[in-house]
Order: structure tokens, then sequence, then C-alpha cells
């Protein structure tokens, strides 16, 4: 992928007499500019530079770890304070000309640059996207960022391009059954199909091994590094999810909404008599009924972790704080849809979520990888640690001073499919939560926040394609934690 953008940014006054600042400043703007990129990258320089009267242009050019927009925003931060000092105000940010090479044009393009004047070239191997008089709202808005990631994660797209990075491999035990282990699970009733789509029913012996390895997290994982056990509410409020970044600015079609029922039981009236005369379920009258939705179900299981900070001052000497919660279901439209216990839209897991200095929270996040991973080669399966590109860092860049990767995911092999499964992703946001939640330290030092989930429901079916449904070839470490099946457990009924 290349980003080649051609900016005019208009100043309050004439900016002839500030050349040579100017200059310096550009010149000297190359480690801002790569900043966020991995070690050998490029990341984004300033190809070409100009001044005329009141304005600047600028010619961007970058690879996809700091997009050209990205990096013109970090300049424009630059001068308007080097500028200011002169008494010189911004008056208008524009790309004049936005060059954006992607290996093919993702589906739902189209509706993400509705409103823009934008033209399409195809050629061999790629799309030129040719975006016309882009303004600084629409260039924030993150609408390049989304389109990259609609062409990374659909399957359509080069597998050059999807591949991820891998840290780490190992091969555990070979494994000991070549079955789908959903559809196995079914035959025996361990699990049903529930009517919602993405749920199901899981009967005692799932129910029993989820909550051996759950445990197995907590024992090995979650305890040791100090994490204490909080209950957080699962009905999100819009106004606390709207803080969230990369939530319903990035993924509003994800989300499950909630509508609040009014106090008047007579609002319900038709409906009921809908029901009771015709056996109907009339959804159209129960809209008219209910309130525009108001909540989403928790898609992230750490959104009320920052809400308890929100707005308030901290103290370093006090941190870091570091909380756990196990307490329901995280709900999430996945995209691709879903795919029997692989990719459900209801689902378990177990969330970590912490508040420290930089240094802290890193190193918090540091801690959750290795023991996870050493977890991992207890268990025996095959697994393998991955760099991924998180959604609250669109651009693919870190916050400053951040680690090489904000977000590593480790993923299990699935025998019967030949595919990886994720099943942690392990993040650090850097100041990106902070700032958006207001949340500030008392004497103006930097604080981050990080958040580790562990899904699993997918740790179970992971667990479970390595060694198949039968007890006795299950390892050590989570035969001896789950309780003796009785035949009516295994019936499932």
């Amino acid at each position: 992928m290349r980003f080649i953008l051609r900016a005019r940014l208009k100043f309050s006054g004439g900016l002839e007499g500030l050349r040579g600042e100017i200059g310096r400043l550009l010149e000297g703007s190359s480690e801002l500019l790569r900043r966020g990129a991995p070690p050998g990258k490029e990341g984004a320089k300033v190809e070409e530079w100009k001044v005329g009267g009141e304005e600047l242009e600028l010619l961007l050019v970058s690879d996809r770890y700091v997009r050209a927009h990205s990096a013109l925003l970090r300049l424009v931060r630059e001068l308007r304070e080097l500028l200011g000092r002169h008494r010189l105000g911004l008056r208008r940010v524009e790309g004049v000309e936005y060059r954006i090479e992607l290996p093919f044009l993702p589906e739902g393009a189209e509706d993400l640059l509705r409103g823009l004047r934008y033209e399409v070239e195809r050629g061999e191997g790629r799309v030129l996207l040719v975006l016309r008089e882009v303004s600084e709202s629409d260039l924030r808005r993150g609408t390049v960022d989304r389109l990259v990631s609609l062409a990374e994660r659909q399957p359509s797209a080069p597998a050059a391009e999807r591949e991820p990075e891998v840290v780490r491999e190992e091969e555990g035990t070979p494994p000991v059954f070549s079955g789908n282990p959903t559809e196995e699970m079914e035959k025996r009733g361990w699990i049903q199909e529930f009517p919602g789509k993405g749920q199901w029913l899981y009967g005692p012996p799932f129910a029993s091994l989820l909550g051996a390895l759950e445990e197995l997290i907590l024992e090995e994982v979650v305890r040791p590094l100090g994490f204490r056990e909080a209950m957080f509410p699962k009905l999100i409020p819009l106004e606390v999810m709207k803080k969230m970044p990369g939530y319903l600015d990035g993924i509003p079609e994800g989300m499950y909404y909630v509508c609040s029922p009014p106090r008047d039981p007579q609002a319900f009236s038709r409906f009921k008599a809908e029901l009771k005369l015709r056996k109907r379920v009339a959804a159209e009258l129960l809209k008219e009924a209910v309130e525009d939705p108001s909540y989403v179900l928790a898609p992230a299981q750490c959104e009320p972790f920052y809400q308890m900070f929100s707005g308030r001052r901290v103290r370093l000497e006090e941190l870091p704080v570091k909380l756990f919660d196990r307490s329901g279901w995280t709900y999430r439209w996945e995209g691709g849809g879903a795919e029997g216990l692989i990719r459900t839209h209801e689902f378990r897991r177990i969330e970590l979520a912490f508040l420290g200095s930089p240094g802290e929270v890193v190193e918090i996040r540091e801690g959750v990888r290795e023991r996870s991973e050493s977890l991992l080669r207890k268990l025996g399966v095959r697994w393998r640690l991955t760099v991924a590109t998180p959604f609250y860092l669109r651009e693919g860049e870190r916050e400053k001073g951040g680690p090489e990767a904000a977000t590593y995911d480790l993923e299990v092999r699935l025998p019967y499919k030949g595919d990886w499964l994720e099943v942690a992703s392990l993040n650090v946001h850097g100041e990106k939560f902070a700032k958006s939640f207001g949340i500030k330290e008392a004497r103006g030092r930097e604080v981050w926040t990080g958040c580790c989930g562990f899904g699993t429901t997918r740790w179970a079916v992971g667990f479970l394609a390595h060694y198949g449904l039968e007890e006795g070839s299950w390892p050590e470490p989570v035969r001896t934690r789950v309780r003796v099946l009785s035949a009516g457990d295994k019936g499932g009924g």
C-alpha cells in the first residue's frame, strides 16, 4: 500500500519571512513522521514543500504504517505551535489530492466514500483511489483507515497483505483429534444451537470444561499478577460507549443496541392485543412502544473500567490499578457471520483492564503475555504469538514512546481446518483511552491504559480441536479440574 497526499495549509498572515523556520521544522521531522512504524519500515516523509503568501503546500508520501494523512496531522500540530509564536493562526487544512494505492477496492468502500469527490483507476494487481478537495474533518474522521481495515480483513485481499507478523510459534504435542469439535459436541448433546443467531446452549460437560479452563487462566495468569476481581455492568449507555475509541465511530455495525421500555403499561396494549388475538409477535408495534436505543450490550467488557476514572485526577503513586471481570457475556456481531463456536455473537471472556504509568502498563501486558504463553505450553496445544493492528489505532501507529507492538494476539491451531484461532488479545492503549475518558494525572504526568481479553469459549474449542472429547486424552492440569462427568451429564439433559 502507498499513500501520496498533496495538502494545503492556509494561515492568517504571510509566511515568506518565516520560510527558514518552516524549512528547519520540516527537514527535522523525519523522526516524528516515522514514529509508530516497525523497525526497517519507512513511515512517512515530506517529499516537497513550498510557501506562497499565506499558504504552505506539502507533498507527503508514506507506506501503510504511518499513513500520509496521519503524518500531515502531526505536522499541523507542530506548525500551529511554531507559527503561533509569531501570532499566526491556522485558518484551513485541505487535502488537495490524495492518491491511495490499495490491493483492491473492498466491499463497503462506496458507503465510506459517500459525500467525497473520488475516482477509481484499476490496474493489474492494484487499485488507485484518488480523493480530491478533502477537508480537515474528512482527513481526521478515519475514512482512509477504515478502507484499509476493510481491505486487510476481507478474504479477497492478497495473502501477502493479510499474513500477520509472527513473533513466536510452538508446535506443542501432536494432536489426537482431527474432527470438528462443534459438530461432535452437537452429536453428543454437549451443546445445542439456540434460536438467536450466534448463540448456543452449553450443557454440563462443556460448562465443566469451560470452568476448568477459566480457573487455569485465573490461577496461572491473572491472580499471580495481582489482578483483583470486579463485576462490570454489561448494559453500556451510549454516552459511555461514544468515549470508547474505535467502536461507535468505527464498528457501529458490530454491536447490539438496547431500547428502554416506557413505564406506562398502556404503551404495550396494542402489542399485547395482537399477541393474544393472532399469536403473532408484532415487531412493528413493539417499535412504537419502546424508546430509541440508548444502550449497547457490552462489546468490549472493559468499558466500565475506564468510566470508573472518567473525568478524574489520579496519582501515579497510587497506581497501577489492575482489575478483571468474568461476570458475564460479551456481545459482538462478528464480521463474517457466526460459525459454530469459533465465531459467536454471545461468548464468554475474562477481561483484564489496567491503568498506570507508561512503564507499568507495558510491564503488566508483558507479564500477561509471558504467563499466557507458559499456560499454552502446559496445555500442549500448537500456538503462536502475532503482532496485530489494533482497532483503536487504525492508522497502524502507536502512542509516543509506546511499545513496538500495541497489540499482540495469541492464536491456537485448529487441526480440522488448518487455520489459526485467536484466543487472547493483549493491548497497550498508550494515552488514547485516558484522553478519550478525560483521565488525568494530578501533576500532569502521563497515564496509560491497557486491556487483555481471554475468549474462554474459544480456548475450549481450541483445546477440544486438539484433544477431542474423550476426557482420558486431556492433559492432567485440565482433567484434574473437570468434575467427574456422570452419564446424565454426557447426555446434556
